[in-house]
C-alpha cells in the first residue's frame, strides 16, 4: 500500500515523495514575536542529498513560522529545485489575507501548491476568519490547499470552519491528538466527521503528539489513530512527512528512522488484514 495524498498535492505526479519538510538558513531575518529559533542551517542542498540517498522522488518543503509571510528563501530553493530537475519540489508559503490573485498566480508558476496556517499557541481571538474568506476564495480557485497546524483539543472548534471555505485542508501531524486521550481528542472527532474528499491528514512527527516517549516509541503509539484515519480517509488522503530537520527535536533520529515509522503503520494495517 501507498499513501499518496502527496501524489495528489504536488499535482497528481507519481512517485514516492516526502509530504512534509522544512528548509532554511539561520543567518536570514526572522519573524518578530517567533516561538522558535533554529540551532543550525537546513540547506536545501543537503535535504535533496538525503532524498537521492533514500531513493525518493522529491518533497513537499513547508515555509517555518520563524520566516513569517517572508517566503523568498522557499521560492529561491524551489527556483533552484526546477533547473536542478533531478527532483521534484513543490513549496506551500505563508501568506497574509490581503494576497492577490497575481501573487498567487506568481507564486503558483514558481512551484507553490498551498499555504500554511501555524495556529499553535494562537488564541482564538487572534485569528478572525472573516479576514480571510476573500483569500480562502482565491485559494479555491488557484487549486491549492490549506495546510493546518494546530493543537487537536482545538480543531475539533476551528476545523469545521475552516472546512466550510477551504475546498482542501491538509491537517498536520495527525491533528496533534492530546497524548492523554489521543484517540478520543475532539480534534479527531472533527477529522473523521470531516466531508470525505475535503480533508488530508499528514502522518508526520509522532514525537510531537507524544512528546515524552522516543520517536519510534511515539511512532508505535500513533499506529491506533494511523489506523483509523485511513480507514476513515484511505491511502489518497494521507500523506507520509519526514518532518526534516525535526525543529525542537534535532538530533534524536534519522531521515531513515522516519520511513522506519511509516512501515511501523502500514505493516500494522496489513498484519491486521492477515488476522481478518
Amino acid at each position: 500500500m501507498q499513501l499518496s495524498g502527496a501524489n495528489k498535492l504536488m499535482g497528481g505526479i507519481d512517485g514516492d515523495f516526502d509530504g512534509h519538510a522544512h528548509v532554511f538558513d539561520t543567518s536570514l531575518q526572522m519573524a518578530e514575536g517567533r516561538r522558535y529559533t533554529p540551532l543550525a542551517d537546513a540547506p536545501y542542498l543537503l535535504y535533496r542529498n538525503i532524498l537521492q540517498q533514500i531513493g525518493l522522488d522529491g518533497g513537499l518543503v513547508v515555509q517555518p513560522s520563524f520566516y513569517g509571510t517572508n517566503n523568498m528563501f522557499l521560492l529561491n530553493v524551489l527556483d533552484t529545485a526546477r533547473r536542478q530537475s533531478d527532483l521534484i519540489i513543490r513549496g506551500v508559503v505563508v501568506i497574509d489575507p490581503d494576497t492577490d490573485a497575481d501573487t498567487l498566480a506568481s507564486l503558483s508558476r514558481r512551484g507553490v501548491v498551498g499555504m500554511r496556517l501555524n495556529l499553535v499557541g494562537w488564541a482564538y481571538e487572534e485569528f478572525e476568519l472573516s479576514r480571510w474568506e476573500r483569500l480562502f476564495d482565491l485559494v479555491n480557485q488557484a487549486g491549492w490547499h490549506v495546510e493546518l497546524h494546530l493543537e487537536g483539543w482545538r480543531l475539533g472548534e476551528f476545523l469545521p470552519k475552516l472546512l466550510a471555505h477551504c475546498d482542501q485542508v491538509v491537517v498536520d501531524h495527525f491533528g496533534l491528538p492530546d497524548a492523554s486521550d489521543p484517540v478520543g481528542c475532539p480534534g479527531q472527532a472533527a477529522i473523521l466527521n470531516a466531508p470525505l474528499g475535503a480533508l488530508m491528514v499528514k502522518v508526520s512527527g509522532p514525537y510531537r503528539v507524544f512528546v515524552n516517549h522516543d520517536g519510534t516509541s511515539a511512532a508505535r503509539r500513533c499506529w491506533p489513530i494511523f489506523n483509523r484515519l485511513l480507514d476513515r480517509l484511505g491511502p489518497e488522503h494521507l500523506l507520509w512527512g519526514s518532518d526534516w530537520p525535526w525543529t525542537r527535536f534535532e538530533d534524536m533520529h534519522s531521515f531513515q528512522d522516519t520511513l522506519d515509522w511509516r512501515d511501523i503503520w502500514l505493516s500494522g494495517v496489513e498484519e491486521r488484514a492477515v488476522a481478518l
